[in-house]
């Protein structure tokens, strides 16, 4: 995977003072976080303003969840952990952040069609294109948590139909695979910030899950 060439979306604005928001600010703060560090991106998590953007936003959630940030790494020596780590360099990538090349994934085309269902299914259309990264690519799958606690948020009357819809998404794809990387990056070698960002995200995931239940019905994606 070759470094994106676009700088790192701005996090989706809500209202403040809803419990979806402080998810949705969260899900978009990781998302960024852990995108390839150039340019704003790279001096805000050199600078660990990043890190505590993320500790504010963890502290409004609706639930316990703390944020521990990890050690403040020169942006240049980001860069070069980064490429290291997830580049597919040889053809592979040290740890892979594509859900795919995780245990227990389904084959690529049934992976892909699954997740594209769930995009579209919530007004997502990638048919034509558009996407930075795959659909199963941890960037996507975390930046669409953030959009859809981002429609629950404009949208309290329908929220409960969205949760269900976030439950499934996270139950089928986030929660499934993100120990796995978690253990793997636990593994490397000179891993740091990333091992960190993703135990952090990792927690979160489960966090989140145990707050919105498992109600086992709602929307879904069409077959």
């Amino acid at each position: 995977m070759s470094a994106p060439a676009e700088a790192a979306p701005e996090v989706l604005e809500v209202a403040a003072d809803s419990e979806a928001a402080a998810r949705s600010r969260v899900y978009g703060l990781f998302a960024e976080a852990l995108r390839f560090p150039q340019g704003e991106l790279a001096a805000a998590l050199e600078s660990g303003e990043i890190y505590q953007a993320l500790a504010l936003a963890a502290g409004a959630l609706p639930y316990r969840y703390t944020f521990m940030g990890p050690p403040l790494i020169e942006a240049r020596e980001l860069g070069r952990t980064y490429t290291a780590l997830f580049d597919a360099v040889g053809g592979r990538p040290q740890v892979s952040i594509l859900e795919q090349r995780h245990e227990g994934s389904p084959p690529e085309q049934q992976l892909w069609e699954e997740l594209l269902r769930f995009y579209r299914f919530f007004g997502l259309d990638f048919s034509t294109g558009g996407a930075r990264e795959r659909p199963d690519h941890l960037l996507m799958e975390l930046e669409f948590m953030h959009y859809l606690t981002f429609l629950e948020a404009g949208a309290p009357d329908s929220a409960d139909d969205i949760r269900r819809g976030q439950i499934d998404f996270l139950e089928r794809h986030l929660a499934r695979w993100l120990p796995g990387l978690r253990v793997a990056l636990a593994e490397t070698d000179e891993a740091e910030p990333y091992d960190v960002l993703i135990d952090a995200v990792s927690r979160f995931v489960g966090a989140d899950c145990t707050y919105l239940g498992n109600p086992h019905a709602g929307p879904q994606p069409p077959v």
